[in-house]
């Protein structure tokens, strides 16, 4: 396992009159107030009540710090320790579990979720020909099928008052795939749901469960948990702002789990980055972390869970209503982790988001 050094030797760790703690590793005013006024005129920009980030070099946290509000009503600043849901940045997290059932012999990546000898058969049986042929594989590169994909008609998002379960009976009878799986990419928030079910079929235990135990426990990221739909305590966790679509306390988080549920902190986001980013004693062996950042015939920049490109960086974002994140490996040795309690409707917001940190790295007198 990789150790997160958290020592004074490496760290500045100072107070902020605002915001709490914060780390800082960047001794330079300069650098200092760039880095701030990065953020802050991004926060400006879009109308951000809130942020935190955490970036680090190799195995060293160099910097993290929250901005803004957790909760704008009560004024309470975001600091390092505040849990955001981090949406979509769930799935690589799945990844990684699914990788490490088939370090255990439990899975391959070309074995049937549906019919005869099927992971799910006897979960949710099936005739359909088509579910029949859908792989592990299939599911982690988003190549199931188109029917499953994520757009006003996405299976995850409907139904609100049906059980996970009930949901899945209902998508696979009323909503099948109707064309020969692997043979076209269509992100799929459903096809992740599914996964986490494989990951409680094989494990015996829930799936939060046994990420917990599996991946953030042998690391120490103790921040994770899969969220709800109730209003957060802002001592812990962050309030969200709605958008112009959905309350974000309008739909089932928990029901989301291995798709988009979990919730943590930026720092143990790192942690989890930098648990499988090829450069050490990661939680998966090289073997596995090569499969899963391989990308796909169907799309050159995505893999298993995770965006990739042919610079060998890796990444992954999320956004939901009243959430918006981002998590970065890439090739030069950084991982950084972003996230935010609001989204903005605006097109060039994503892409600014992912900007921010390549931004405020280049821009570092330290680093260059």
């Amino acid at each position: 396992m990789k150790k997160i050094f958290l020592l004074c030797l490496f760290f500045s760790l100072a107070v902020n009159a605002d915001n709490g703690f914060s780390i800082n590793v960047f001794k330079d005013e300069a650098d200092r107030q760039f880095i701030d006024q990065s953020i802050n005129q991004f926060l400006q920009r879009y109308n951000i009540p809130g942020l935190s980030i955490a970036i680090a070099k190799q195995e060293e946290i160099l910097f993290a710090k929250g901005y803004g509000f957790a909760d704008t009503n009560k004024k309470v600043p975001v600091n390092i320790a505040h849990k955001f849901r981090i949406a979509s940045l769930s799935k690589p997290i799945t990844a990684v579990a699914m990788m490490k059932l088939r370090e255990e012999g439990k899975l391959k990546l070309d074995d049937k979720i549906f019919g005869k000898g099927g992971l799910l058969q006897g979960r949710f049986p099936t005739s359909n020909k088509f579910l029949q042929q859908i792989t592990v594989r299939h599911l982690l590169e988003h190549t199931a099928g188109k029917n499953w994909t994520n757009d006003g008609g996405d299976p995850m998002f409907q139904d609100y008052k049906l059980s996970q379960a009930n949901l899945i009976r209902k998508t696979l009878k009323e909503n099948p795939i109707t064309a020969t799986p692997g043979n076209h990419y269509a992100y799929s928030n459903f096809a992740y749901c599914l996964l986490g079910r494989v990951i409680e079929e094989l494990s015996g235990i829930p799936y939060e469960s046994y990420v917990r135990k599996t991946l953030f426990k042998e690391i120490g990221a103790n921040s994770f948990s899969v969220g709800n739909r109730e209003p957060s305590n802002p001592a812990f966790q962050v309030r969200y702002i709605p958008d112009k679509e959905q309350s974000p306390y309008s739909f089932p988080v928990k029901r989301m789990d291995s798709h988009g549920g979990w919730v943590a902190n930026a720092i143990d986001l790192v942690k989890f980055i930098m648990s499988v980013d090829g450069r050490g004693k990661d939680i998966l062996s090289q073997e596995s972390i090569k499969i899963m950042t391989t990308p796909s015939k169907h799309n050159k920049n995505y893999a298993l869970g995770w965006n990739v490109n042919q610079y060998n960086n890796w990444w992954h974002m999320g956004s939901l209503p009243g959430t918006a994140s981002i998590m970065v490996r890439t090739e030069h040795g950084y991982s950084w982790a972003v996230l935010l309690n609001k989204r903005s409707e605006d097109s060039t917001f994503m892409t600014e988001l992912d900007k921010l940190t390549w931004n405020i790295i280049d821009g570092i007198k330290v680093l260059n």
